[in-house]
């Protein structure tokens, strides 16, 4: 071979490497970003924060949190520590705020799950701009966020967009809350706008939808819990395992209805464990 010819090979060979190289997705070394109260919808309620990680890329997945508040209070605010953890561990996340209950304007359910149905989508139409996926997205949620969260991913995800739902310590069935005090009776009327007929209790429980298409379910619960009885988890345990769901309940045996998620042992591990074998 003359030497032209190799010369000529040799510069052929580095540009089919690099074509190759520029075919594989790789993250585009960006810095971390903030994004602070972006609306997805006309209402005042109706707005997320969203913390981008470096490094992203159109794998990055998302993770969606819902506050908590009983449905007529709380605050995405709330959520910004433990939303920050999981995107320095490398996912997109959001904390959501959604309209509540109890209100003048009378925003009983569904109204919540379907501004966390919005959201989602807000941030799918996102995605692209942001540099992280559209396609690999979780929701999670504390106390009413995780009935919320719960209750969206079982019978309102009509576009299937959520890989997994996490909750921890949310309402699974509104019909049979155990020991219920009557504050707490009244609270799930005002979510509910009804307190005369079984059915809307029923259709606004988790454990209702729960099928062999269910999504992976990851539970967390304290057993000392006086707001949302343990059972209420372990029942919805009980009805994913009957049907073959793939899930696992995480119990704190000395923990009530802890609202400072960071105060939950090993609570970041153990979700973080969980999105990245179930995403």
């Amino acid at each position: 071979m003359t030497k032209t010819a190799f010369s000529i090979l040799f510069s052929l060979l580095i540009l089919v490497s690099g074509c190759g190289k520029d075919k594989v997705s790789t993250p585009d070394n960006l810095a971390k970003e903030d994004l602070m109260n972006l609306r997805y919808g006309t209402h005042a309620s109706q707005t997320m924060d969203v913390y981008l990680p470096a490094d992203r890329g159109s794998q990055t997945g998302t993770v969606v949190f819902v506050h908590g508040g009983f449905w007529i209070g709380g605050d995405k605010a709330e959520l910004a520590d433990i939303t920050r953890q999981f995107r320095d561990k490398g996912y997109a996340t959001a904390s959501i705020n959604y309209r509540l209950a109890n209100t003048a304007e009378n925003n009983v359910h569904p109204a919540q799950v379907n501004d966390l149905k919005d959201a989602i989508a807000f941030i799918q139409q996102q995605a692209a701009g942001w540099k992280i996926s559209g396609d690999h997205v979780a929701v999670a949620g504390a106390s009413a966020g995780g009935h919320i969260a719960l209750l969206y991913t079982y019978a309102y995800d009509s576009e299937n967009t959520v890989a997994t739902v996490i909750s921890l310590a949310g309402p699974t069935n509104l019909a049979n809350m155990q020991n219920a005090s009557p504050q707490q009776a009244q609270v799930v009327q005002w979510f509910l706008g009804t307190g005369a007929s079984a059915s809307p209790y029923q259709q606004a429980s988790p454990i209702s939808h729960v099928n062999a298409a269910t999504k992976p379910t990851l539970l967390l619960h304290g057993k000392l819990d006086v707001i949302v009885p343990y059972q209420q988890s372990t029942e919805l345990k009980a009805k994913l395992d009957q049907s073959g769901v793939k899930n696992k309940l995480i119990t704190y045996d000395n923990l009530g209805h802890e609202s400072n998620l960071n105060a939950v042992p090993g609570l970041v591990a153990e979700i973080d464990g969980w999105l990245r074998e179930v995403m």
